[in-house]
């Protein structure tokens, strides 16, 4: 279904806005209300946006499932490795950075990107089943 010219329009001027909204919730969670989690919803929110007022087709040509699948991937790992990093410093997930936060700013950061890809690859995978019917 496509969508009407004001609702592209639209999604189009506000999905920058809520790239940057969640890159402040990932990067200022450990200071303010927010965090990684609500950053990744909200960056999955402006992929889906973009998704369902443009069309999967038009869409996957930038943002591909692969690279989705990727960022999850990655991400997870770096989770990991970040825990085993602080447990090189004495505990699993040890404060072992020496900024305002410590660990919790990548932390955050880390746990956005795979909210945020995981979201939008759950969201590819939906649409491909809707397709395939």
């Amino acid at each position: 279904m496509k969508m009407s010219t004001v609702v592209r329009s639209t999604t189009k001027m506000v999905s920058p806005f809520l790239v940057t909204y969640a890159a402040y919730l990932m990067l200022y969670g450990h200071l303010s209300p927010g965090g990684g989690f609500q950053g990744g919803v909200i960056l999955a929110v402006a992929v889906i946006l973009l998704i369902t007022s443009h069309g999967y087709q038009k869409v996957r040509k930038r943002f591909h499932f692969n690279w989705a699948s990727l960022m999850e991937s990655s991400a997870g790992a770096m989770l990991v490795i970040l825990g085993l990093v602080g447990l090189a410093f004495g505990a699993f997930y040890s404060n072992f950075l020496p900024i305002e936060g410590g660990v919790i700013l990548p932390f955050n950061v880390i746990v956005g990107l795979e909210v945020g890809a995981a979201f939008t690859f759950v969201f590819y995978i939906l649409l491909r089943w809707v397709e395939s019917d």
